[in-house]
């Protein structure tokens, strides 16, 4: 096949995308049934992030050996699918098919994938079941039309994206980084470089007579909850109505002498809080209209908790920073606890070059210090980048450009952290498209009701198959 004439190329590559489409959607509902959350405490052998991953890695397997690539797996830490080249220089492209936990809020099974008005709803349809399907019919194109590549293409299938990235790491440590890769998980036109990561915990001084008997949020720290529960043990009667976010606070008593208040916000990832409502915080803004309810100890964690919950910049936090290259920092606290005596409350920033992780942990624990709470870091990661004017990047580009017919699009950095920032040259590439306009009953990723445009699929499959066959002409 010449893939020198762009007119023919793109009638093969259309052609071949409206043969397969309807065992792309069939694959992507296979692939989402499995409620694959990865959790180490579920390790068996073979399946270090428990059965249910396992199952996912064992689909998405099942799916690419039905296409036609060699597979095999790193002791289910990661799998992948092959197809030799000329050469033994390797492209590749990495998704994964653990997800976040579903959550509260949705419509429908979370796992079950719904259709409606060309949308597919379903946890993992975005991020990133639906790009994993993706990547591995843009391979199979290969295959599809008799191609054998200048560089051996590897579809990698990661299982443990979402929590720690320990499954790359494990990869790596037994195999050599592709020349080039690619991750579809994150927005178009091109990611080239991304924020550093943060990663703490809030705990209260120790609580004496505590009138909180529960608090939950988010059930990942990335994700930023779209409701909240608290239980107090107080009787609903003695509760004054809300002041404030009346509309999107529910009082009810459970018992005798024990209150429920549930706030609704909007969820969303905690790289991306525009247009999101951290839940967690409309509990905290009640709380401090109370007078006299809560223990000394929970009403001086609850003052921190106002101050962790203003804003999403780390304003008043008094950590907020910005530069040209990766743009301004973002904190999410998602996940809230109460155990052993204790309050706990999560904190998940994406930071430009302007902080470092060292000045973070400093002037947090100062903000804590004077509220009688610790902080415990949990994670850093510096930020990542690759030059824009690589060759292959720019190849990516210039693929978008023809397809969207957007010509100004240029990469772009963000505060998601991806598989990229793993690999020595890597970047992530679409298949969300950047302020896509979506239906008030589409949810983002990481939220309830996640949703995916079948056409927006549709137009990254395109982009993958030309974005894999145009690298084969580049120097990698």
């Amino acid at each position: 096949m010449d893939i020198t004439n762009q007119q023919e190329l793109e009638a093969r590559v259309d052609a071949y995308i409206d043969e397969v489409w309807p065992e792309v959607i069939a694959d992507i509902e296979r692939l989402v049934k499995h409620p694959s959350v990865a959790d180490e405490t579920k390790a068996e052998p073979g399946a270090p992030f428990g059965p249910e991953v396992r199952g996912a890695l064992d689909e998405a397997l099942g799916i690419a050996e039905r296409l036609g690539y060699t597979t095999g797996d790193d002791k289910g830490y990661l799998g992948w699918g092959d197809i030799p080249g000329e050469t033994e220089t390797q492209l590749a492209t990495i998704c994964h098919v653990d997800v976040v936990p579903a959550g509260p809020g949705w419509t429908g099974d979370p796992f079950t994938v719904r259709q409606r008005e060309g949308y597919l709803l379903g946890r993992g349809v975005s991020d990133d079941k639906g790009p994993a399907v993706l990547s591995l019919y843009a391979g199979a194109f290969l295959l599809h039309e008799g191609i054998t590549p200048r560089y051996s293409f590897r579809a990698l299938l990661g299982c443990d994206e979402e929590v720690g990235m320990t499954d790359v790491h494990h990869y790596l440590e037994t195999h050599e980084n592709p020349a080039f890769l690619f991750t579809p998980d994150a927005e178009f036109p091109v990611c080239n470089a991304e924020k550093g990561l943060f990663g703490a915990t809030f705990a209260s001084g120790a609580i004496e007579d505590g009138r909180i008997i529960s608090w939950s949020g988010a059930e990942a720290t990335n994700a930023i909850p779209s409701e909240s529960i608290i239980e107090l043990a107080v009787d609903a009667a003695e509760l004054p109505a809300p002041k404030a976010n009346a509309d999107r606070l529910t009082i009810e008593e459970v018992r005798s002498g024990v209150t429920r208040i549930t706030a609704h916000g909007i969820g969303g990832h905690a790289a991306m809080p525009e247009g999101s409502l951290n839940a967690i915080g409309l509990i905290v803004t009640y709380l401090r209209e109370l007078t006299g309810v809560l223990a000394p100890e929970e009403e001086r964690f609850v003052e921190l908790l106002a101050i962790v919950h203003a804003d999403t910049a780390g304003e008043a936090m008094g950590i907020a920073s910005a530069d040209e290259a990766f743009g301004p920092l973002t904190a999410n606290a998602g996940v809230i606890e109460v155990a052993d005596g204790h309050i706990t409350q999560t904190l998940d920033c994406r930071c430009p070059a302007s902080i470092t992780a060292e000045e973070m942990e400093c002037t947090l624990t100062e903000l804590a210090t004077r509220y009688g709470a610790t902080l415990t870091v949990d994670s850093t990661k510096p930020p990542f980048s690759v030059d824009a004017a690589h060759p292959a990047v720019q190849t990516l580009i210039n693929v978008y450009r023809e397809v969207s017919g957007n010509h100004e699009a240029a990469p772009f950095s963000m505060g998601g952290g991806t598989y990229a920032r793993n690999f020595a040259c890597a970047v992530s590439f679409g298949p969300e498209e950047p302020a896509a306009a979506t239906l008030s009953w589409v949810g983002p990723m990481h939220g309830p009701d996640e949703g995916a445009s079948e056409e927006a699929l549709k137009r990254a499959l395109k982009i993958y198959i030309l974005a894999i066959l145009k690298l084969q002409e580049v120097e990698l």
